[in-house]
C-alpha cells in the first residue's frame, strides 16, 4: 500500500511547482537539480512527513501536470491571474479556509486535514514511516522523521539507548550497527556485539537495545548517523538510518533558541478584488525649488508582457518575445545595445523588488494617532528593512474589511521615520473613523526614482555621444600641463607613497583622456585620501574647472565633502542633498555648506545660476540626476569624480556622466572630459535582488567591467598601464598577520603593510592571554554548532557560535588593561555575520540578555551588522560569526547570494575591516569545503592561531553531514 495517494502527491507537486516560481526558477527543466531543490529546500520546509521527489513527479505526470523525457522535465503552466498584491503572508488556517472557499480557489498553503484528525493523522503517518519489513527503532528521545535529539553536558558521558523492535511475524536478521561516518563524540556498544560486526537473529515481537554514549568537550551540536543493515528472506537486504544529535547549550543559547517553530513563508495567490483608493496627504515639499528641469525624467514602467513572461515562461503566444529576451541578454554588452540591455535588466530588477518587497507586508498591526497624522510601528526600518523615507507611500486597508469588493485601501505618505516608527499622513475620510489601536494591513512599495534616474542614464548615454567614455579603446595623448607636474601637496603623507603620487599626477595632467582613469584601492591603502588630493590638486591648478564628485551613499558623499572643506573654503564647494535624507544624520561640519534652508526648515534647490557659483558640487549618484534634469550646457563639468564606484550599479554611476560631462575633444573641448573612477572590484558590488538580472551582467560595476573586458585596464606581466589605472599597494590599516591571505588570494600579494614610527594601533593585541599563539592578533575559535530558524524568517542563526562570542566580548571589554589587553571602548569593536537573524540574536545577547553585557557603558555602540554595513569601515578590533555548519544548504547560499560560502567578496571584506586583532568563530569542516576558507584556515593552524574544536584537515573525513542528511531520504 502506499504512504501517499495521488492526489496527496499531486497537491505536495504543485507547491513545488509554485515554490519554483516564487523562486524565480520555474524555468529549471533538469530532473536532477530539480530533485536536488526538492530535497534540499523544497523538502525542509516542513516538518511534516511529505512525499519524496519521485512520488510527486509520478504524479505531476500522470495527472498530466508534467512531462518527463529521459532527464528532461517540463511543467505545464496554471494559468492565474496575476494582481498587485499577490505575495502576502499566510493567514490564519480559519481565514485562508474562508477566503478559499469564498473564491473557488485551493488556498496557497499545505494541504491541510481537519484540526481533529491532525494529530492522529501525523502519528499513523509517522509510524508507517519508521516501519520497515515490520522493523522499527526507537528511543525516548525520538524526534520523528528518523531524528533523535538528547541534551548533554561537557566533560559528562551521556548515554541513551535505541531499541530495536521487530513487529513482523517473520524474523530478520541485524546485520550491523555501525555510524556512517566516525565521531570523535560517539560510541556505540551492544551485549552481542553487533555495533562491533557480529549479526543477531530478531525474532517476531524482539526486542533488541544498542547503547549510544557521548562525550562532548565544549558546547555545540553533534551530529552522526547510525546505519542499522537487515536482511530477511525472501527479500533484499534493506537499512534503516537513525540521525542522532547531541546538543550541549548554556543558559544563554537556550534563550536565543528558536522563539517558534520554522515555517516558511509562503507566497498565497488572492482572488481579484476591486480596489478604491483614497490618496493620502503628502508631507510639504521644499518651498524654495529652483532648479531646472527642462530633461524630463521618463516613467519608464516595465510592460506588462514582460512580467507575465517572467513569472509564467514561454509559452505559444511570447515565445518570439521570450527569444529576443534570451539573446539580448546573452549579447555582449556594447554601445549598439546599451540603452535596450541596461532598460530589460532594469525592468528584470523591478519585477523581482515587487516580489521582494510583499515578504514586510503586515497583517493586524495597530496604529496611533500623533497630532493629524498615524504612527506605524515597523520592525526592521532603521535597517532598511523595508526601506522606508520621507515622502514615500504606502497602503493600508482596515484588517475587518480585507476580505470586500470593493476594497477601500488608504494610501498614506510618511512625513517622517524615528527609529521603529513611521509617521504617516491619510486622508480625512480614514481620520474620521479612526480610533487608536483600530487594526490594518499594510502594503509597502518602494521608490521607483531611482529606476527612473538609471533609466534615463542608459538612454542619454549614447545620445550624449559617451562611447568613448564608456567603451575607451585609446588616449589622446594631450596633457593639460606644458611642462612637468610640480605639486604643493596639500597631504604630505603621499609624497612618500609612489602609487598614490603617480595616480594624483595622472589625473591632474589628464592623459587618459577621453578614456576614464581608475583607482584600484584595496582595503586600507587610503584610495578616499587619494581622490580627495586629486580633487584638491585640479581646483588649484585650473581655475576654470569645474568638478562634480559623487559617491553612491550619502555617508560617502559626506566624507568627501568633510575633507575637502579642510582645504577649501566652504564658498567653493557646494553639497547637494536629496530631500528624503534626514537633516539631524546630516555630519554638523558640512551643514555650511549643503543645501538646508534653516529658515524655512527644508531642503532647497537652487537654480542653475546659482549652482554655477560654486566650483565643486558633491551630490551622491541618484541626486546627481538633479542636476542632469537641469541640463547644464556641454562642457561646465570638466571633471566628474566617483569614490565608491564598485557598489554602484552601472546605469548608476552613469547617472553622472550622461547628460554632465562632455567627452574630451581636441577641438571643441580639450581641457574637458575628465572621469576619475575609484573603488576596489575585490569588495562587495551593488545589492541587487534578481537572479537573472545578476546573471547577465547588472551586478558588475562600471569600474569592474572596465578591469574585467577593456584591454586598457587589464593588467598584465609588467602590471598595470599608469596612463590608465593605478593600484593603491601600501596598506594603512591592518596588522600584517590580518592582511596576509587577502592580499594573497585577492591582490596578487602585492600589498604592503605600511611601517609607522609612532606607537602602533595594530600591535597593541599582541600581547593578550586569550590569544593561542602571543604575536599573531588572530582567533580562530572551532565551534560545532548548529544551523537554525524560527517563525517565518528563511535567515539562519547559530548559538553555539554567539556563546563564544559573548565569551571574547567579556574578556576584552573587561579587560581595564590586564591580561595583556589594552582597554578597549564598544565603540571600537565590530561583530560581522552574513545572516541577518544572527546579526538580530547577537544584539539581543550582548544588549538584553548577558548581565554583564548589558550593564556595560555604551554597549550600544558596539556595531552588530552584515559585511555590506561594514563595507568601508574599520574597527580595532573584528569578530566574525560565519554561522553555517551544514553543507546541505550550499546550494541555497549559491543561489541567493548568502553567507560567507560561494561569496568570496564578502570573505575579503569581513577579515579586512580589522585593524588589530581579529576573531572568527565558524565550523571548521564546513568552511573547509570553500577552497578560500580553507586557505584561510590552514593559516591560522599554521601560525597557531586555531583554538576550540578540535579539527584535522582532512576532506575524506570532512564530507559529513551532507552525506549524513542525505542518507535520511527514507521514502526514496
Amino acid at each position: 500500500m502506499p504512504r501517499f495517494s495521488v492526489a496527496e502527491a499531486r497537491r505536495w507537486g504543485d507547491q513545488f511547482v509554485q515554490f519554483l516560481r516564487d523562486t524565480g526558477r520555474e524555468q529549471e527543466s533538469r530532473r536532477d537539480t530539480l530533485r536536488s531543490v526538492y530535497t534540499q529546500e523544497f523538502r525542509g520546509r516542513t516538518d511534516t512527513r511529505i512525499p519524496s521527489f519521485s512520488c510527486i513527479l509520478y504524479a505531476l505526470k500522470v495527472t498530466q501536470r508534467a512531462h518527463v523525457h529521459g532527464e528532461s522535465v517540463h511543467f505545464k503552466k496554471k494559468r492565474r491571474v496575476v494582481v498587485a498584491d499577490q505575495y502576502r503572508r499566510p493567514r490564519t488556517n480559519a481565514q485562508t479556509t474562508a477566503s478559499a472557499s469564498a473564491s473557488g480557489q485551493q488556498p496557497g498553503s499545505a494541504p491541510r486535514v481537519p484540526q481533529s484528525c491532525d494529530k492522529k493523522r501525523l502519528t499513523l503517518s509517522s509510524r508507517r514511516a519508521e516501519l520497515k519489513h515490520g522493523v522499527e527503532i526507537v528511543s525516548e528521545h525520538d524526534q520523528g522523521n528518523g531524528k533523535i535529539r538528547f541534551p548533554v553536558v561537557p566533560g559528562e558521558p551521556q548515554t541513551v539507548t535505541l531499541l530495536v523492535q521487530n513487529h513482523g511475524a517473520e524474523a530478520v536478521t541485524l546485520c550491523r550497527c555501525q555510524p556512517h561516518q566516525q565521531r570523535r563524540e560517539f560510541s556505540f556498544a551492544d551485549e552481542q556485539g553487533v555495533t562491533q560486526g557480529q549479526s543477531l537473529l530478531l525474532h517476531p515481537g524482539g526486542t533488541y537495545p544498542i547503547q549510544v554514549r557521548c562525550l562532548a568537550t565544549c558546547n555545540g551540536c553533534f551530529h552522526t548517523v547510525l546505519l542499522f543493515e537487515f536482511t530477511k528472506e525472501p527479500d533484499k537486504p534493506f537499512s534503516i538510518r537513525r540521525h542522532i544529535a547531541a546538543v550541549a547549550e548554556s543558559q544563554l543559547a537556550k534563550d536565543l533558541g528558536p522563539s517558534a517553530p520554522f515555517q516558511p513563508y509562503q507566497a498565497s495567490l488572492r482572488h481579484p478584488v476591486t480596489v478604491i483608493t483614497e490618496d493620502g496627504i503628502p508631507p510639504d515639499r521644499s518651498l524654495k525649488n529652483d532648479l531646472e528641469r527642462e530633461i524630463p525624467l521618463g516613467i519608464y514602467q516595465y510592460p506588462k508582457s514582460l512580467k507575465d513572461m517572467i513569472l509564467f515562461g514561454p509559452n505559444a503566444n511570447t515565445g518570439s518575445r521570450w527569444a529576443a529576451m534570451q539573446l539580448l541578454l546573452e549579447a555582449p554588452l556594447q554601445a549598439g545595445n546599451y540603452q535596450q540591455k541596461f532598460q530589460l535588466l532594469l525592468h528584470l530588477e523591478e519585477i523581482q523588488m515587487e516580489v521582494a518587497i510583499r515578504r514586510y507586508d503586515m497583517q493586524d498591526v495597530p496604529m496611533v494617532q500623533d497630532r493629524g497624522l498615524l504612527v506605524l510601528d515597523v520592525p526592521g526600518v532603521a535597517e532598511n528593512r523595508p526601506s522606508v523615507l520621507r515622502g514615500d507611500h504606502l497602503f493600508a486597508h482596515l484588517s475587518s474589511e480585507r476580505d470586500h469588493s470593493p476594497l477601500v485601501q488608504y494610501k498614506g505618505y510618511v512625513h517622517s521615520v524615528e527609529l521603529e516608527k513611521v509617521k504617516l499622513g491619510f486622508s480625512s475620510k480614514l481620520q474620521k473613523k479612526f480610533v487608536n489601536n483600530l487594526k490594518f494591513d499594510v502594503t509597502f512599495t518602494f521608490r521607483r526614482l531611482p529606476l527612473q534616474v538609471q533609466h534615463r542614464a542608459a538612454a542619454l548615454a549614447m545620445q550624449r555621444g559617451l562611447s568613448s567614455l564608456l567603451f575607451p579603446t585609446a588616449s589622446c595623448h594631450k596633457s593639460l600641463f606644458p611642462g612637468a607636474f610640480q605639486p604643493r601637496w596639500f597631504d604630505r603623507k603621499l609624497q612618500a607613497n609612489e602609487e598614490q603620487c603617480r595616480a594624483v599626477t595622472n589625473i591632474v595632467t589628464g592623459m587618459s583622456r577621453p578614456a576614464p582613469y581608475l583607482i584600484f584601492g584595496p582595503p586600507g591603502t587610503g584610495k578616499t585620501v587619494t581622490i580627495v588630493e586629486a580633487i584638491k590638486q585640479v581646483w588649484t591648478c585650473f581655475e576654470d574647472a569645474r568638478i562634480l564628485a559623487c559617491a553612491p551613499s550619502g555617508s560617502a558623499s559626506d566624507l568627501l565633502c568633510q575633507r575637502l572643506i579642510k582645504d577649501i573654503a566652504p564658498r567653493y564647494i557646494y553639497r547637494l542633498i536629496g530631500s528624503s535624507r534626514n537633516y539631524q544624520e546630516v555630519p554638523p561640519d558640512i551643514r555650511p555648506c549643503c543645501n538646508w534652508d534653516d529658515g524655512q526648515s527644508c531642503y532647497v534647490y537652487p537654480s542653475k545660476d546659482h549652482l554655477r557659483r560654486y566650483r565643486i558640487l558633491i551630490t551622491t549618484l541618484v541626486t546627481a540626476g538633479r542636476l542632469v534634469s537641469a541640463n547644464f550646457p556641454p562642457g561646465f563639468f570638466s571633471h566628474v569624480f566617483i569614490d565608491e564606484c564598485g557598489h554602484a550599479i552601472e546605469p548608476e554611476s552613469v547617472v553622472a556622466i550622461a547628460g554632465l560631462l562632455t567627452v574630451m575633444d581636441p577641438e571643441t573641448n580639450p581641457n574637458g572630459g575628465q572621469l576619475v573612477l575609484a573603488g576596489d572590484p575585490q569588495q562587495l558590488g551593488p545589492i541587487l535582488r534578481s537572479p537573472l538580472a545578476i546573471k547577465h551582467g547588472l551586478g558588475t560595476s562600471l569600474l569592474e567591467r572596465l578591469m574585467l573586458h577593456n584591454p586598457l585596464y587589464k593588467k598584465s606581466s609588467a602590471g598595470y598601464d599608469p596612463q590608465f589605472v593605478t593600484k593603491l599597494l601600501w596598506n594603512y590599516r591592518s596588522h600584517e598577520a590580518i592582511l596576509r591571505i587577502p592580499n594573497e588570494l585577492f591582490y596578487d600579494s602585492e600589498l604592503k603593510a605600511c611601517e609607522r614610527i609612532e606607537p602602533d594601533v595594530r600591535s597593541l593585541y599582541c600581547a593578550w592571554d586569550e590569544l593561542p599563539k602571543k604575536g599573531f592578533p588572530i582567533i580562530f575559535h572551532g565551534v560545532c554548532g548548529e544551523d537554525r530558524r524560527e517563525g517565518t524568517s528563511p535567515s539562519f542563526f547559530n548559538t553555539a557560535e554567539i556563546e563564544v562570542l559573548v565569551h571574547y566580548l567579556k574578556k576584552l571589554l573587561q579587560s581595564r588593561g590586564k591580561g595583556g589587553c589594552p582597554s578597549v571602548s564598544p565603540k571600537e569593536v565590530g561583530i560581522i555575520s552574513p545572516y541577518r537573524k544572527q546579526v538580530e540574536k547577537i544584539r539581543k545577547a550582548i544588549t538584553s540578555l548577558d548581565p554583564v553585557l548589558r550593564t556595560l557603558q555604551d554597549i550600544k555602540l558596539l556595531k552588530v551588522g552584515s559585511v555590506e554595513e561594514f563595507q568601508g569601515q574599520e574597527r580595532r578590533v573584528i569578530l566574525i560569526s560565519t554561522v553555517r555548519s551544514c553543507s546541505e544548504y550550499f546550494q541555497l547560499d549559491q543561489t541567493f547570494k548568502l553567507g560567507f560560502l560561494k561569496n568570496p567578496k564578502r570573505l575579503n571584506v569581513a577579515i579586512t575591516r580589522a585593524k588589530a586583532l581579529l576573531i572568527v568563530v565558524g565550523n571548521p569542516a564546513v568552511l573547509s569545503k570553500d577552497p578560500h576558507w580553507q586557505r584561510f584556515l590552514r593559516y591560522c593552524k599554521e601560525e597557531g592561531g586555531y583554538t576550540g574544536y578540535p579539527y584535522e584537515d582532512e576532506s575524506a573525513a570532512e564530507d559529513g553531514l551532507a552525506t549524513d542528511l542525505h542518507a535520511l531520504r527514507l521514502s526514496d
